[in-house]
């Protein structure tokens, strides 16, 4: 008595919850819906559909109403389901083998025959379509529970998965910036919010998965869904569920390893040879029934540890030039830098010896699942992930000896809730509270001491020594704390299937950064560096200057530099499903978001009066509360009505967020919690202030120092009317069943932005001249204060938004399952992107710095994106056959096939004068042999010319330009082409309990084609997406100086190369991984 009067207050207390909280970004159930009718194909009302998840015994119950339709919502995912339709006078009729899939409302449509004499009943096996179903509407990709086991996966990463999607580029979904993304789990957040990783996920910038494969039932990758239910992206939607507890006890241990034993370790004539290799995962599964029919446990432990080498090494003599993973300084260089640093100053840079990275992790997953009764059921989850990563940044234009690196700690905690009730036939509410605790924290190995960079190679940024403690990690530190209301309720009213439901995420930060606290210092060559400190020099040699320095410091006693603030996105949205005719649904909503930024940054008083008349601006304006609307429409008709040709799409405006590190910057920025002098020669050496090195990273040079204005700041604004990311998307495609069971779709998508971002310095002055490159470039000033409104700040930075951008992608797709052994899948996807700025960094300043543009940096123009996909090629072959009563044997192959990816081409030296290297685009004058070379080395300047003009007319991109400038991205390196395999031997039996037991032994083969051939299977990639080509300075200056202006004759300087590009030194190499595992089911 006293459990069931708990049991009932606990039930209606959730209710009570779910009616008045609640969002949701994801999805985690599934739903089904259809009509049951008579011979005549009358709808018969008061029919019961009984649908029963065998694994749980879980049951759900539904009649019919006047026209015979019936609607079960809140179901779960997977199955078997066996299901039962019944009316008194009529045949009964089961269905069973029926699978559902992630968001998936299933159309289940019964005839019953009348019987006037007993008879058995009928009995039909199902089997799951993801293709043609009315559910669909936008692209999306499932991935069920047999693929995560049999797909090829090296790397057992979510990442493995979502690229079997067509429209997905590695991390990028729908052409756009993974951090776009929206990542949920249980339909619970799960994204890298902040927006630091690369991955995406929590924990990504230590190399951790958020979640084992092996807890994984479903996951599914949306980029297009016109369900307003589904959210929080621009990009794509990744969903995944997890598996959960059943009436029967299973479990599986597992352990997967490689070493340098099973890849190719080199070396060859572009791939340098892989020593010290080890990566190893092993772990467990277990779920059953606490209390048979009611009540379910499911645990996941994992544990992993990865050593990888560096495989960029320094040039020794006799390195052909140009050679791929060989970096352009030499290892002499770093033994003369690392004596003189210990004989000065007692610090060791370091050494340049292969360096191994290690990544540990370690995952603990525990799920619940209550049965309360048969209208109400419970899921409680908790999820464990933690682990570090080394990182030493050795690429072959810029290398780290040893001390230059850091150990990046990750630890992630995170709980969710859900309650899915059934209230009566017609409603129904599902409920999800989540909280998530993610702790980042970097310790770098260098300790106390500035950083320095220092070029190797004269008037190129392409043989960079760097070293000290790195200046990115010194105050390195973030904390997020998400709480999250999740609630949908639904009411179902005949051929409408109405859905209300609020969202709600809750945001708290806490995030140090302060780059450069010990110093930044750059040099253009090692006798600068070593004539820097007077206390070092001779006084026969004159005093030489760093061409970049920079330094961040509190500017009084008890400031907390770290950024602390609070950000509630609330939302509602309203929803109805409306099947028209049977085999025509359409499906309108409208959804509303709300940002809401609740604290004020710290007030600049000085700032605030001068640049708030200007523009608007204020350290302590925020951006408004604006509503954001989001109306969309979609339809899924079914042509014939026979599942055969199947047309679905729709239209509508999709929100996101923004990465809040881009809030975050006005926050940390707003130059009184951080003070910063910045000083840069975008040509030769700093002439003013004298600026003197010292090992003491406590006494580093401060504005008081070298004359300049004690409140001197970087400075992060937002504009007051900034808006969220918000894109108009639109997708028509067409499913069809063709000859031969082979399905094919095409499908179209065309994405149009709202709102984007755009990065502007405002404190740049306008430009009030040109260069005599093609029709000019704007030309600011070479005197970095003269060019500035106010020389206190080294740059303000305004964050606004833009409403240029464009995708596009064409797919077409064939998929066929020749019998339940063999399948096998195609696809092509043709797409371009476009935008302002691609938002590949995590600061305001280097977003604006590093978007290379023709002319003026406040005014970029429209270029292709980062995320550019052109032409992508994926394929899939999946083969299993069991034999002799006892074995099985698999085999799967996945194909990729990927047109490069974009670069640009850029000077090494600031061209425009506004104070910044590294976004200045070359110029192509119709005749190369107008140009003027400075010598190199013992090479003429002629000769220099005609090594360039060799280089263009070998270039593919630059070879098609005539008096014009390189675009933005508008190169792209060759085609690459992998096929990963996995092999998979089973042993199996049954014992007498009717458990069967496998002995499982994979073997998965990443790059198959480098293991038939060494020269197969090449990667290539950029450092950066951008390749720094050709140098530059006006006749008459030094080549010391490289001095600029915008008059004069331009002298160029060029470092003769093969490419831009390199060849991967990781991926470029065939890795092959063993695999064990003992399963019980």
């Amino acid at each position: 008595m006293r459990q069931t009067l708990l049991r009932n207050l606990l039930v209606l207390l959730l209710t009570v919850l779910s009616v008045q909280h609640g969002w949701t970004q994801g999805t985690t159930v599934a739903a089904m819906n259809g009509t049951i009718t008579d011979q005549t194909g009358s709808g018969l009302p008061g029919a019961t559909i009984i649908a029963v998840h065998t694994p749980t015994n879980t049951q759900y119950v539904a009649p019919t109403n006047s026209d015979g339709r019936f609607n079960i919502q809140n179901m779960r995912v997977g199955g078997p389901y066996t299901i039962r339709v019944t009316f008194v006078g009529y045949q009964d009729v089961t269905r069973d083998g029926i699978f559902l899939t992630l968001g998936q409302n299933l159309r289940l449509d019964v005839n019953l025959n009348e019987s006037t004499q007993q008879l058995s009943e009928v009995t039909v096996s199902g089997r799951r379509d993801p293709v043609i179903n009315s559910g669909r509407t936008g692209a999306a990709t499932t991935v069920q529970t047999e693929q995560i086991m049999r797909l090829p996966t090296i790397n057992r990463s979510i990442q493995d998965f979502t690229r079997l999607s067509p429209q997905a580029n590695g991390n990028s979904l729908g052409g756009r910036n993974n951090r776009y993304n929206n990542i949920s789990i249980d339909g619970a957040v799960n994204n890298d919010l902040f927006g630091l990783a690369g991955s995406g996920t929590p924990g990504g910038q230590a190399g951790t998965q958020p979640i084992s494969l092996d807890a994984i039932e479903e996951l599914q990758v949306v980029i297009a869904p016109y369900d307003v239910r589904q959210g929080g992206f621009t990009g794509g939607g990744i969903n995944a569920v997890t598996r959960s507890g059943t009436n029967k006890v299973q479990g599986s241990v597992y352990a997967f390893g490689r070493n340098q034993s099973l890849l190719r370790r080199g070396p060859t004539d572009d791939l340098n040879r892989a020593d010290n290799f080890k990566f190893y995962q092993t772990g467990f599964r277990v779920g059953g029934p606490i209390i048979k029919d009611k009540l379910f446990f499911f645990l996941n432990g994992e544990l992993e540890r990865r050593q990888q080498p560096s495989l960029t090494r320094l040039r020794q003599p006799g390195d052909a030039a140009n050679a791929s993973g060989v970096a352009g300084a030499t290892a002499a260089d770093a033994d003369r830098l690392r004596t003189a640093v210990l004989e000065r100053y007692n610090y060791d840079i370091g050494g340049y010896d292969p360096y191994t990275y290690k990544t540990n992790n370690d995952k603990v997953f525990a799920r619940l699942d209550w049965n309360i009764d048969q209208n109400n059921q419970l899921t409680l989850r908790h999820n464990y992930v933690d682990g570090f990563q080394d990182n030493l940044s050795r690429s072959v234009n810029s290398y780290s000896l040893g001390s230059n690196g850091y150990r990046f700690n990750t630890t992630t905690n995170s709980t969710v809730l859900e309650f899915r009730s059934k209230i009566s036939s017609r409603f129904a509410n599902n409920l999800i509270v989540g909280y998530q605790r993610i702790r980042d924290k970097r310790a770098p190995y260098g300790g106390a001491f500035p950083q320095i960079t220092i070029q190797t190679i004269p008037n190129s940024n392409n043989g960079n020594l760097v070293f000290g403690g790195e200046t990115f990690s010194n105050a390195n530190s973030l904390n997020q704390d998400i709480v999250e209301l999740t609630d949908n309720f639904t009411f179902y009213a005949g051929k409408h299937v109405l859905t209300l439901g609020t969202h709600n995420e809750f945001f708290k930060f806490q995030n140090l950064f302060v780059r450069d606290i010990y110093g930044n210092y750059s040099y253009r060559s090692i006798n600068d560096f070593l004539n820097s400190d007077p206390n070092f020099t001779p006084a026969s040699t004159a005093h030489a200057q760093p061409y970049s320095y920079s330094l961040s410091y509190a500017p009084a006693q008890g400031v907390d530099p770290a950024a602390q603030f609070k950000v509630s996105q609330l939302g509602v949205y309203l929803q109805d499903e409306y099947t028209i005719l049977e085999n025509l649904k359409v499906t309108g909503g409208v959804r509303l978001d709300l940002p809401i930024l609740p604290t004020t940054p710290l007030n600049n008083t000085a700032f605030n009066n001068e640049f708030n008349p200007l523009f608007d601006v204020s350290t302590t304006k925020v951006p408004t509360k604006q509503l954001l609307f989001s109306p969309r429409v979609g339809f899924n008709w079914d042509v014939f009505n026979d599942l055969t040709t199947q047309v679905r799409g729709g239209t509508g405006i999709f929100t996101g967020r923004p990465p809040y590190v881009w809030i975050s910057n006005q926050y940390g920025n707003t130059g009184v919690n951080v003070s910063r002098i910045s000083s840069f020669a975008g040509s030769g050496t700093i002439t003013t202030p004298v600026i003197n090195f010292t090992g003491d990273p406590n006494n580093q040079p401060a504005a008081a120092d070298l004359g300049l204005n004690p409140g001197s700041s970087e400075i992060d604004v937002t504009a007051k009317n900034f808006k969220f990311p918000q894109q108009f998307r639109s997708n028509l495609a067409i499913d069809r069943k063709l000859p031969g069971g082979v399905t094919a779709t095409v499908e179209a998508i065309y994405s149009q932005v709202i709102n984007d971002i755009l990065y502007q310095d405002i404190n740049l002055k306008q430009s009030t001249t040109t260069t005599a490159e093609g029709n000019g470039r704007p030309f600011y000033n070479s005197n970095q204060n003269a060019r500035k409104i106010n020389p206190t700040y080294t740059n303000v930075i305004l964050l606004d938004n833009t409403d240029k951008g464009y995708t596009y992608q064409l797919s077409a797709q064939l998929q066929k399952a020749f019998n339940s052994n063999l399948s096998a899948s195609a696809a092509y996807t043709y797409g371009k992107s476009k935008d302002i700025n691609s938002g590949s960094s995590s600061q305001a300043y280097s977003n604006w710095r590093f978007n290379q543009t023709p002319g003026n940096p406040n005014n970029p123009p429209l270029a292709y994106s980062n995320y550019d996909l052109r032409h992508r090629i994926i394929a899939s072959l999946n083969y299993r056959q069991e034999y002799a009563n006892h074995f099985a044997t698999g085999l799967s192959l996945f194909y990729t096939g990927q047109s490069g990816t974009p670069y640009t081409y850029l000077y090494n030296n600031d061209v425009n004068g506004d104070g910044e290297a590294g976004n200045d685009l070359l110029y192509i004058p119709s005749d190369l042999n107008t140009l003027a070379f400075a010598p190199n080395g013992s090479t003429t300047g002629d000769q220099v010319r005609q090594q360039f003009i060799d280089y263009v007319n070998r270039d593919s991109y630059l070879k098609t330009l005539s008096n014009e400038f390189t675009k933005r991205n508008g190169a792209r390196t060759p085609w690459s082409h992998q096929v990963d395999a996995r092999l998979i031997q089973d042993f199996y039996f049954s014992s007498g309990n009717g458990t069967r037991h496998t002995l499982e032994v994979t073997f998965d083969v990443s790059n198959i084609g480098n293991l038939l051939n060494k020269d197969w299977g090449r990667q290539y990639f950029v450092s950066n997406q951008s390749y720094s080509l050709l140098g530059y300075r006006i006749s008459g200056t030094s080549a010391a100086d490289r001095a600029i202006a915008p008059t004069g004759s331009p002298i160029y300087s060029f470092n003769n190369i093969d490419r831009a590009y390199q060849v991967n030194q990781v991926t470029s190499r065939w890795q092959g991984q063993l695999g064990i595992r003992y399963t019980f089911d």
